[in-house]
């Protein structure tokens, strides 16, 4: 049996500085690549990318100003770290809200290990404490502010492209500026995506929300408490096929709706199949398992060998972790 062999990190920088510096260094060269993967001259240009941003989420440009000014970006690295228009990225991803007594956020993270940040940061950017698993050099894959909105992403399964933003970034904006699931909704449904993606909400009053967006349509809001890789209730594409999303949905339905199930055993389905998969070599393996406690204000993430973090907003641990992902 093959292993791979991944580090993970939780890193508390309340603004960004010499750590996360480090890390756009070391993490750059490889978005440079993906950035030009397509050509460069499928990528928007800088008056472009900063008047989306100015449009659509105003209130991130001063940090987006920010970050071009700490790391010295040229024209090129500014464009790329709007993500308007990025290059495409095609990701699995299970996630769903178990909503008896303690409503909790789950979801699997599936992808490639090689394009993983692998950082967990706590960071308290507009005033707002966030934690969250990054992406996108300052995006967001999951996570959770300390008003107790956590959110999650998982690809849509279409192949579709137009002009919106990485959805990381999206989902930066909202732990940024939302206390709510109501207002992340308003948001989701505001800001274009620039490919199809289905976003998961819980916030502090128990109130979950599922968001499927799709480049150039309405987004579809409903109280689903659950998301896989297709959209509606089942859509026969490829990337449903091959990331086996019908039979995943079918197995996070059957724990929902089991009575005899509780917290503890729906969040432990996560650790095995068809919830966990192993294909790593294709880019659809599970990374981490993370779990939000809103209530708590707390959250887990756990990786085979029973590998555990335990994180909260009032007790934060810096810590690596070294795992190997069968």
């Amino acid at each position: 049996m093959a292993y791979t062999h991944k580090h993970f990190q939780a890193i508390e920088e309340y603004q960004p500085g010499d750590r996360w510096l480090a890390h756009y260094h070391a993490a750059l060269p490889a978005y440079r690549q993906w950035f030009a993967s397509e050509g460069e001259i499928k990528r928007p240009g800088l008056a472009q990318c900063h008047a989306a941003m100015q449009t659509h989420m105003p209130e991130m440009v001063p940090l987006w100003e920010r970050l071009v000014a700490l790391t010295g970006a040229d024209e090129t690295d500014a464009r790329l770290l709007t993500f308007y228009c990025p290059a495409v990225s095609v990701s699995g991803c299970s996630q769903a809200v178990w909503t008896r007594y303690t409503p909790t956020l789950v979801r699997n993270y599936d992808f490639a290990p090689d394009y993983c940040e692998g950082r967990i940061l706590k960071t308290c950017w507009h005033g707002t404490q966030v934690i969250a698993s990054t992406d996108c050099l300052w995006g967001v894959l999951d996570g959770m502010n300390e008003h107790g909105l956590s959110v999650s992403m998982a690809f849509g399964g279409k192949e579709a492209v137009a002009p919106g933003f990485g959805i990381a970034l999206i989902l930066r904006y909202v732990l940024e500026f939302c206390t709510t699931v109501e207002a992340a909704v308003k948001v989701l449904q505001r800001v274009p995506a620039h490919m199809a993606y289905n976003v998961t909400v819980l916030d502090a009053t128990g109130q979950v929300r599922t968001v499927e967006l799709e480049p150039q349509q309405a987004a579809r809001c409903s109280a689903r408490p659950m998301a896989v890789n297709h959209q509606g209730e089942f859509e026969l594409t490829n990337y449903a096929m091959f990331s086996h999303s019908y039979e995943r949905q079918q197995s996070i339905l059957g724990k929902l709706s089991d009575p005899l199930c509780n917290v503890e055993a729906f969040v432990n389905a996560f650790e095995y199949g068809p919830l966990r998969s192993t294909n790593y070599a294709q880019g659809f393996g599970t990374l981490y398992t993370a779990i939000y406690n809103p209530q708590l204000r707390a959250m887990e993430y756990r990786w085979p060998n029973r590998e555990r973090m335990y994180q909260s907003f009032a007790a934060f641990d810096e810590r690596d972790v070294w795992v190997e992902l069968a």
